[in-house]
């Protein structure tokens, strides 16, 4: 399975776009005093903002996704970061 981390900035923050097989999925992210967040939906509310953006391929896998999507974001821009991934964000702290 291929995918990759695209990485927009915006002043404070910017979208974070995971896209697998050439389907999509985007996540907001903003810088924070201690480093920067990437807010991601509760365990319980996964489904249902997958489903709101046409990537039910992405249902039952938020786990799996956010891992990535945490482990990438680190490679590209916080090498040197502490990643938390907690139930609405994922923080990296620098």
């Amino acid at each position: 399975m291929t995918y990759t981390v695209e990485i927009e900035q915006s002043g404070r923050g910017g979208t974070i776009r995971y896209v697998e097989n050439g389907e999509a999925l985007s996540f907001d992210w903003e810088f924070a005093m201690d480093g920067a967040d990437v807010f991601v939906p509760a365990a319980e509310q996964w489904d249902t903002f997958c489903a709101g953006r046409n990537a039910g391929w992405a249902k039952g896998r938020r786990s799996d996704i956010l891992e990535r999507v945490a482990a990438e974001v680190r490679e590209q821009k916080a090498k040197c970061s502490t990643v938390t991934i907690d139930d609405t964000w994922i923080h990296f702290a620098f």
